[in-house]
């Protein structure tokens, strides 16, 4: 017979206080008289942006940012406190459910920590994974071998449809979690359960187009670890979740025999799914192998997370290794993706990966990276049989395109080269050049605008001169890009110079840069011009300036953009 939520609510706050109360009775007294008695430290900061162009560009003229941090610190009690303010919201002319403006408290002694205001928590992947709260958190993690994490909050707030197609209306969310950990030398186990439910009475009725229902959500998951030998590590973890779709649709007398269905009163609109992972960790002289295994029932979500994808599965090898007396770092990676794992789509997707690094250091001087990747993917249409047999129409080729492949390809070389390493003078070269290759193919043949490659390539000197505080630097950017059909270049030089001044304490740069770009349809052209200062004071103080102006040459006309940025921080 599955709980009710008020008994889950009383069994989590019961468990909850039971495990803080034992914990407090192990709290060493004699050490509260050790340390200072009492310490105030942070940061704030303010910073201000002015934007202005002889074009709408439907930006905000000015906003302002409010930012900072208070530690206060009690023998070995502090209180970390951080907020964050801004009006950036004010322009919105829409309502959103969650806030901009956070206010957070972190409250911690010894191995207790404590999280109060807007903050956020993981526990895992596939329950609660990042996501905002309004409310509070503990994590307790004592010499011994448990652990103990638990939130409780509001993780949406009450959102009315305004008539605003950019208004995301939502019932008002409440959230529950807690994980249990216990951890040995050779082996770490862990139970988590994560609880959300909508407010169907929060908000009045959501418009149909909207697609917002009133959820109920229960997650559980299982995750373990275990050290074979030494340098041989298997891990694993499995997560049930209970998604009720729509609190409004009728209960069912029958329960589905989900481990998640215990806690859920079941429901028409009721789905029940699971994930799994599992890897194997192998290290061995200067080299490691690794191998995992990911699967994601189709429909699988959390209310937990802000975006989850499903309905795929994982297999992926990698290993690294290092050669030739440390010189030359290799790591390889290579994997199987397939998707409709319960083959209820109309086309299925399968790709292979492939990913190579490499960084080799040939001298002091010289350093080469390298990067290729490899993606794959196939799509293959399941035709019904008795509709290609009833089709009629002669000139219809539809069914010729059964087999779709996707090739991914991207390759990445740096060069690095120092020139000169003396203490009056010091100069650096780096080349870099990248490219992108993505094809179309229906059964193996890539046609004419099926395919875009995009080549990047960069070239840049500087020159330092430590005796004066000063750095330049000059560098030559270009694009060559083929989509389709069609060519497009993007090239223009950069230059840029940085100074310091004032014992260091004044930090200049200027920076001025140029590019034009022509294809079949237009040709543009764009000048950047650069400035920033800022200025230390007596080491707490931080004075900032930074000027960008913009010059565009469109083919809808020239464009004028000037962003002033300006801001002051105070650390204590």
């Amino acid at each position: 017979m599955a709980l009710t939520i008020s008994k889950i609510r009383w069994l989590t706050l019961s468990f909850f206080f039971f495990v803080a109360i034992a914990s407090a009775q192990t709290v060493d007294l004699e050490t509260l008289g050790k340390g200072k008695a009492f310490e105030l430290g942070g940061g704030v900061s303010t910073n201000g942006v002015f934007y202005n162009s002889n074009q709408e560009q439907g930006r905000q003229p000015f906003t302002y940012f409010l930012q900072g941090n208070l530690n206060i610190s009690f023998y070995q009690f502090s209180m970390p406190i951080s907020y964050s303010y801004s009006n950036q919201g004010e322009q919105l002319n829409y309502n959103l459910p969650f806030n901009l403006n956070r206010l957070s408290l972190h409250p911690k002694y010894k191995w207790i920590q404590g999280h109060i205001g807007d903050v956020s928590m993981s526990f895992s992947p596939h329950t609660l994974n990042g996501h905002q709260f309004t409310g509070g958190g503990v994590e307790l993690t004592p010499n011994g071998p448990w652990r103990l994490n638990a939130m409780a909050g509001r993780l949406l707030k009450a959102t009315e449809f305004n008539g605003d197609e950019q208004t995301i209306p939502a019932f008002q969310r409440m959230g529950y979690g807690l994980k249990v950990g216990y951890e040995q030398e050779k082996y770490t186990v862990g139970v988590i359960a994560f609880y959300a439910k909508d407010d169907m009475n929060s908000i009045g009725v959501a418009p149909d187009e909207q697609g917002v229902t009133p959820k109920e959500n229960m997650v559980l998951s299982l995750e373990g670890a275990y050290k074979i030998l030494e340098n041989l590590q298997v891990n694993a973890a499995y997560a049930t979740s209970g998604m009720t779709q729509d609190l409004r649709a009728n209960e069912l007398t029958d329960g589905q025999g989900n481990l998640a269905g215990l806690f859920l009163n079941d429901r028409i609109s009721t789905e029940y799914f699971d994930a799994f992972r599992a890897g194997l960790d192998y290290s061995f002289d200067k080299s490691t192998l690794g191998l995992a295994y990911e699967r994601i029932a189709p429909g699988y979500e959390t209310l937990g997370a802000y975006f989850f994808n499903n309905d795929f599965e994982n297999i992926t090898l990698n290993t690294g290794t290092v050669l030739f007396e440390n010189k030359l770092n290799l790591a390889f990676n290579v994997g199987y993706q397939r998707d409709d794992l319960e083959n209820q789509k109309e086309r299925s997707m399968n790709r292979t990966v492939g990913s190579l690094n490499a960084t080799y250091n040939a001298s002091e001087v010289l350093t080469i990276t390298g990067s290729y990747s490899n993606f794959t993917t196939f799509t293959n249409a399941k035709v019904n049989q008795f509709e290609v047999i009833n089709d009629d129409n002669l000139l219809d080729d539809q069914y010729d395109a059964l087999n779709y492949r996707q090739l991914s390809q991207n390759a990445n070389v740096n060069i690095n080269y120092i020139l000169s390493k003396r203490e009056d003078l010091q100069q650096n070269l780096n080349i870099n050049y990248a490219l992108a290759d993505v094809s179309n193919a229906e059964d193996g043949v890539v046609r004419i605008g099926n395919a875009s490659t995009f080549h990047n390539g960069n070239v840049s000197y500087t020159m330092g001169m430590p005796n004066r505080n000063m750095n330049i630097t000059t560098a030559l950017n270009g694009t060559l890009n083929t989509v389709g059909a069609e060519n497009s270049s993007t090239w223009g030089p950069t230059l840029n110079i940085n100074n310091k001044f004032l014992e260091n304490t004044l930090n200049t740069n200027f920076g001025a840069s140029y590019n034009t770009s022509n294809s079949g349809m237009a040709k543009t052209s764009v000048t950047n011009l650069r400035a920033n200062l800022s200025y230390v004071l007596k080491e707490k103080h931080n004075f900032h300036l930074n000027v960008i102006q913009l010059f565009k040459s469109l083919s809808t006309g020239n464009r004028i953009e000037l962003t002033i940025t300006f801001g002051h921080s105070y650390s204590f």
